[in-house]
């Protein structure tokens, strides 16, 4: 056996005695599913896979020196040569379509054109015999191996150059072409591999070579050793070349007749008809062998040669890591587990490792399953936990910039949050920076920069490269420790995300405004920054978004005694400060609720704060524009504010500028309520009263009354003006129900005449032109009377008495119209400082009248 060369059984040998090969027969080939034998008498025996004997022909008809099967563009030509007459030298050569049996080509070596067969020409001469020919290349590439005694020679099929390519030659039997094509020479001392580049590689083995041939990837020898003192030795052995193994060795009693050789197979026939098969045995049971010889580097080859499945070669490479990791061999062991990746579950490495201690093998198992694309986020922590614990900082950002483990750095090849996570909890900041700029999770980057880093002014100066709405989105959950640390430039920032950008926006999310509402909660310990955002936009945009909170953040403030940021300021400063806002505020309010206007923010919510904060102007001011008169005077009141008191009823209590009178009657009971002598305001009141005949006398009277501290000559001279008013006021009535009295008994006078008495006409003139009356003539009861064509078709109504009775009738519809309209009646009545004279007009138009004729209609 060759030095350093393994023996292993691959092959299952199977030996019959029925084989069919008879005994004449001197040359064999292989087709796909037939085996072809050639006789000496001539015959061409066929048979299948087991050498049963299928069918023959005459071949030749003397004798088959050399059968040769061919395949070539899905046929296959079986090539006889031989001799059809014993008594002449002579041969000739035929070739057979084996699916068809058609006689292709037949035709004697000698009458071919020597040009034809330059080849053959070469052997023809006298010399050393011809051993073995293969041809090897294809078209323009064809080439000639030709063996001789003596020599090696390869010729060019095209051109007909001839080269010696080795001054040794072979034995007849000694050749073959490998599925290389590269010629294979069987010599005593070695194998030797030949190509069209000239000699390569070979392989030394005992023995004289009787005969080689090939077997898909094996080479098949026959060989014979004479050890000193003992009979000879043959043996066929099969041997595997790229793994340096002797696959099969069989001992053979005598010289073999044949050697069959086909892929996966090797059938040796002998005398008597004695077959020996060797079948190769399946892969997995070949690797199982090697398995038990620990032979793993073998059986990975042997898997890769035979293109088995990528299952199998993980199962063999994980076989082999665990004889590995069994001898402690962890570097060599991790080699072959990282080559399972993609069949093997991580964890069953990563468990193993684990146990050992093996950070760093671990390491390479994890940036290998990273790198195929296999990982999870809990890899990629256990990846990052094992960088961080060895303090491989180049590691850790090899593997994060995307250059480990053949990654082409385009993107990120991990779970981007597990990284950024773990790189926190371990310190490594700048590293996950790097990851959350990468995945563009701008919120992770800020993280760091702030939580982390306390990077404050490169925060901003990130969140200003953002756009506007991820900027402000950002700033909602980070702004507050920005606002903290960097006031003035945060605030600058909200200004911008606040306010119009730039006038040649394009786009929407370039126009977009950020609500002041949204940040204000950031400013709970900078009120004062927080007063200047809200007035610059206000002040820069004409309607902002949340209007209406800027307002009532700004009252707020302006209204508040000292903001929180003010501290270690002088009291002097301080009330300075506080009524500059409290200025403002009142400004506040005026902007915010125009004349004639909606207001733009919520009066009532202003209401809360002003009445919170006692701010006395604001609040009259809210009251005057709700139209809460009732109100503002009791401001005035509760300050003893009198002037104010009597300036805000002179105002809001006339009522022909929309005012309520009734708020003097409010004063006067006010006053009435003192338990001092306020005689000049009640004065002052009485004169305001008096001159708009605001209140009756009896409603004064009573309100005053109240008061034990006022004296009678306060109303004395009010008194007896109203009295002397009153009595002109019913010696006027008096006069005009007299006169009333008269003409209503007149008309009735004149009512009854009509209805009781003949009415006699005694006209004898048209009252319009003052012609003499003609028949038809139209009297009417006023006592006039004209001529028909005068009148025209007007001849219900007399025309000269037409207009006053018009106006009778129009002043008659009026009033019965004005008794209907209720809203007039009640608002008069509450304008009115009278109000029983209100009632009394009502009654007289036939208010009463009204309501029942509608109640009757419904």
């Amino acid at each position: 056996m060759s030095l350093g060369w393994k023996k292993l059984n691959f092959f299952d040998k199977d030996e019959r005695s029925d084989g069919d090969v008879p005994e004449p027969a001197v040359c064999s080939c292989v087709g796909i599913d037939q085996v072809f034998f050639g006789c000496k008498d001539g015959q061409v025996l066929v048979c299948d896979k087991q050498l049963h004997h299928q069918t023959s022909f005459q071949g030749h008809q003397a004798e088959v020196l050399l059968i040769q099967l061919i395949q070539h563009a899905g046929q296959q030509t079986l090539v006889v040569l031989g001799r059809d007459d014993s008594s002449m030298a002579s041969t000739s050569l035929k070739l057979w379509n084996v699916t068809g049996g058609v006689l292709l080509l037949q035709g004697t070596k000698d009458r071919h054109n020597r040009k034809l067969l330059p080849v053959w020409a070469a052997g023809a001469t006298d010399g050393p015999s011809i051993t073995g020919l293969e041809f090897t290349g294809k078209d323009d590439a064809a080439a000639l191996f030709v063996v001789t005694e003596t020599q090696t020679l390869l010729y060019n099929v095209k051109s007909g150059a001839k080269s010696v390519i080795d001054e040794m030659g072979a034995a007849p039997g000694c050749t073959t072409l490998n599925h290389n094509q590269e010629l294979v020479v069987g010599r005593p001392e070695a194998v030797y591999f030949y190509s069209q580049d000239g000699r390569g590689p070979c392989f030394v083995f005992e023995g004289q070579k009787g005969w080689v041939g090939w077997a898909r990837g094996y080479l098949v020898a026959l060989t014979t050793r004479e050890p000193a003192g003992m009979p000879p030795q043959r043996l066929l052995q099969i041997h595997d070349l790229r793994n340096k193994l002797i696959a099969c060795s069989l001992a053979l009693a005598e010289e073999p007749l044949h050697v069959v050789t086909a892929p996966g197979s090797v059938a040796v026939v002998q005398a008597g008809g004695a077959v020996t098969c060797l079948r190769e045995k399946p892969l997995s049971t070949k690797i199982e062998l090697l398995f038990s010889k620990n032979l793993y580097d073998v059986a990975l080859s042997l898997a890769l040669n035979e293109q088995a499945e990528d299952s199998t070669l993980a199962e063999v490479q994980r076989r082999h890591g665990d004889h590995l990791y069994a001898k402690h061999d962890y570097d060599a062991a991790m080699g072959q587990y990282v080559g399972t990746i993609g069949h093997l579950e991580p964890s069953y490495v990563i468990r193993r490792f684990l146990d050992a201690q093996r950070i760093h093998n671990l390491t390479h198992y994890l940036d290998a399953l990273h790198a195929q694309g296999k990982a999870t986020a809990d890899h990629t922590t256990l990846l990052l936990s094992c960088y961080t614990r060895l303090k491989n900082v180049n590691e850790l950002e090899a593997f994060l910039h995307g250059h480990g483990s053949g990654a082409d750095g385009s993107q990120l090849h991990f779970d981007a949050e597990t990284a950024v996570k773990v790189c926190r909890s371990a310190g490594y900041y700048e590293q996950a920076l790097f990851v959350a700029q990468r995945a563009g999770e701008h919120e992770w980057y800020l993280d760091i920069l702030l939580e982390d880093m306390q990077a404050w002014d490169e925060a901003l100066a990130y969140l200003q490269a953002l756009p506007r709405q991820q900027c402000a989105a950002a700033l909602r959950k980070h702004g507050k420790a920005l606002v903290t640390h960097r006031t003035e430039d945060t605030t600058a920032l909200f200004m911008r995300l606040c306010t119009a950008g730039d006038d040649n926006a394009s786009t929407d999310s370039e126009e977009w405004l950020a609500k002041v509402a949204d940040f204000a909660h950031l400013y709970s310990d900078r009120p004062q920054a927080l007063m200047l955002l809200c007035e610059f936009v206000l002040n820069s945009v004409r309607a902002p978004p949340s209007e209406e909170v800027i307002y009532h953040t700004l009252l707020q403030l302006y209204l508040q005694p000292r903001l929180k940021d003010e501290g270690g300021v002088a009291d002097d400063v301080l009330a300075t400060a506080q009524a500059a806002r409290r200025s403002k505020a009142l400004e506040l309010l005026n902007r915010g609720w125009p004349p004639g206007d909606e207001p733009r923010y919520n009066p009532d919510h202003a209401l809360v704060l002003c009445r919170t904060a006692a701010f006395q102007p604001g609040l009259l001011h809210l009251y005057e524009r709700m139209r809460l008169f009732r109100e503002v005077l009791q401001v005035h009141m509760a300050a003893n504010d009198y002037s104010a008191l009597l300036d805000a009823c002179e105002r809001l209590g006339d009522a022909s500028k929309g005012g309520e009178p009734q708020l003097w009657s409010d004063v006067l009971e006010f006053f009435g309520r003192q338990d001092w002598d306020c005689s000049a305001q009640v004065s002052e009141v009485l004169r305001y009263v008096e001159a708009g005949a605001l209140l009756p006398p009896l409603v004064v009277l009573q309100a005053l009354a109240k008061n034990s501290h006022l004296r009678l000559d306060v109303v004395k001279a009010y008194i007896q003006r109203q009295l002397k008013g009153a009595a002109a006021s019913i010696d006027a009535d008096r006069n005009a129900i007299t006169r009333f009295q008269t003409e209503t008994a007149a008309m009735r006078a004149e009512v009854t005449e009509l209805k009781t008495q003949a009415r006699v006409f005694q006209n004898s003139r048209c009252a319009a032109t003052g012609l003499a009356l003609e028949l038809p003539a139209v009297h009417f009861l006023c006592g006039h009377s004209f001529n028909r064509v005068a009148l025209g078709d007007n001849e219900r109504e007399c025309p000269l008495c037409a207009e006053q009775f018009q106006h009778i009738l129009s002043i008659q519809r009026s009033l019965q119209a004005g008794a209907t309209e209720q809203d007039k009646f009640f608002t008069q009545l509450k304008s009115s400082a009278d109000g029983f004279n209100v009632v009394a007009d009502f009654f007289g138009r036939g208010l009463l009248n009204a309501t029942a004729m509608s109640g009757s209609a419904a």
